[in-house]
């Protein structure tokens, strides 16, 4: 009989008859049921909130991971901006500076640019076309000061001694001018054996 009291626990009595026993066990089931539906409403309860705080946690951080988001846009924004800033002041330095060498605005622009971008070879081309204008300024400006000839004893038939300022353009270290007139020398000889 111990299964059996076991079984029913406080309700077991001894010498229970067969209608007794039935009874016990149907109050037993009985409570048991109760019970089980009285568990069952706490998990579906539970269940109930513990979904409900999931969706709030989802809803909030789905709410943080936008602001995330916009903090992140917003900075790659910031960065991108004080990236084209310092590239443009980079310009604009190096652009003041070639122009204080004597660049045209164009020159100075497009090669203050280059700079900027790494472009070498685009910096040497330009500082080329610089040097070749430099120097065709300075032939304009040799020509500007070049004296007239004179009809006299000392020039005879009104041609320049282009000798002379040769020797005086390398007495001043100006080779520049000793090159130029030294040319002009060549034409002035080819142009009289032309003629």
């Amino acid at each position: 009989m111990s299964y059996l009291s076991e079984l029913l626990g406080d309700a077991y009595k001894e010498g229970m008859t067969e209608e007794e026993i039935s009874s016990a066990l149907e109050t037993k089931k009985q409570k048991e049921n109760s019970d089980l539906v009285k568990l069952k409403n706490l998990l579906d309860k539970a269940n109930s909130e513990a979904a409900k705080y999931k969706n709030q946690l989802k809803d909030k951080q789905s709410e943080d991971e936008r602001v995330a988001e916009e903090q992140k846009e917003f900075l790659e924004k910031l960065t991108q901006e004080n990236a084209d800033l310092k590239r443009s002041m980079s310009i604009a330095d190096n652009m003041t500076k070639l122009l204080g060498l004597g660049y045209t605005s164009e020159m100075a622009t497009e090669s203050a640019t280059a700079m900027v971008d790494g472009d070498m070879s685009k910096v040497i081309e330009i500082q080329g076309k610089f040097s070749e204008m430099q120097m065709k300024n300075k032939e304009a400006e040799l020509m500007r000061q070049t004296p007239r000839p004179k009809a006299g004893a000392d020039n005879p038939g009104g041609t320049l001694d282009y000798s002379k300022m040769i020797a005086e353009a390398q007495a001043n270290s100006d080779y520049a001018a000793a090159a130029y007139y030294t040319r002009m020398q060549q034409e002035a000889q080819e142009g009289s054996n032309t003629n």
